[in-house]
């Protein structure tokens, strides 16, 4: 645990602007890139994911509220996250960015898309929630903070990584098939999600953060992508239908296998090049 605190207090800038304190990192060099981590996440997850699709961006990879270094303000909801994401392009001097959401990130990023169209070049959304997730019954929430603190979490990366990648989304039939590839990175990403006791103050924020009118991201404008995993036990399928039945000129680009992690795996290459190919098309300097 001393080890990644370390970590997460090594890399990332935090940053004063008219939305208050957001801590971010930056990595690359080319057109302004925007992404947003899911659950479980802050910076480092969204560096993650910025490795792994590649290309030439300038990748700029904010905390959400309550993780790592963000502070939670008051009222804090989805709107709310999209503005810091315009304070925080404003304090980096950058006008217009492309947008990947992921998994939990979806929210923000759709509303950042429908409140800011003209500085949204594109939109990427990857295993996303494109609506309310449901609140836990009492059993699961009680069983989900448990997992917030650190020793219960470490425990689990350590002694059951196939049953922390179920709760995940990852389903087990899935994890028969996996790459020794697969396994390293997924095993990698289970690590990195520590220290969980720095990421509590979002986790228990999600349920709200979701709570978003679905009805309302007809009015996007950015092409959009779509990116989804049919068997994703964690933000089913239908919250990618959705998105693209409802964002006007989206494309729903469906995995068939992988779960929630889908495009993490090499099975799923082909949708990481459809991603980047994508990206190119809507991204230049």
């Amino acid at each position: 645990m001393a080890l990644a605190y370390a970590r997460i207090t090594s890399g990332g800038s935090s940053v004063e602007t008219a939305c208050g304190s957001i801590q971010y990192a930056e990595l690359g060099d080319g057109a302004p890139m925007l992404i947003v981590h899911g659950a479980g996440g802050g910076y480092d997850q969204g560096e993650t994911f910025a490795r792994l699709i590649g290309g030439d961006y300038r990748w700029i990879v904010p905390s959400r509220f309550g993780f790592l270094g963000t502070p939670v303000p008051d009222g804090a909801d989805s709107s709310l996250q999209a503005d810091a994401y315009a304070c925080l392009l404003d304090s980096r001097g950058i006008d217009r960015v492309g947008v990947v959401g992921v998994s939990m990130g979806g929210p923000s990023s759709l509303l950042f898309a429908l409140r800011y169209p003209q500085r949204t070049t594109s939109l990427a959304l990857i295993s996303a929630a494109s609506h309310a997730i449901p609140p836990r019954g009492l059993v699961l929430a009680t069983v989900f903070n448990v997992f917030l603190h650190d020793f219960v979490f470490w425990s689990m990366v350590h002694s059951s990584p196939k049953g922390l990648l179920v709760a995940l989304g990852v389903p087990r039939d899935v994890q028969r098939e996996l790459s020794p590839r697969d396994v390293e990175r997924l095993n990698a990403f289970l690590k990195s999600l520590q220290p969980m006791g720095a990421r509590k103050q979002g986790q228990r924020l999600e349920q709200a953060m979701s709570e978003i009118d679905a009805d309302q991201i007809r009015g996007i404008q950015a092409p959009t992508l779509v990116l989804h995993a049919r068997d994703d036990t964690l933000v089913p399928f239908e919250h990618a239908e959705l998105a693209a039945a409802t964002i006007p000129g989206a494309r729903l680009v469906p995995m068939e296998k992988g779960g929630h992690l889908a495009l993490m795996l090499d099975a799923n290459a082909g949708a990481r090049e459809t991603l980047l190919t994508f990206l190119e098309q809507h991204n230049s300097r």
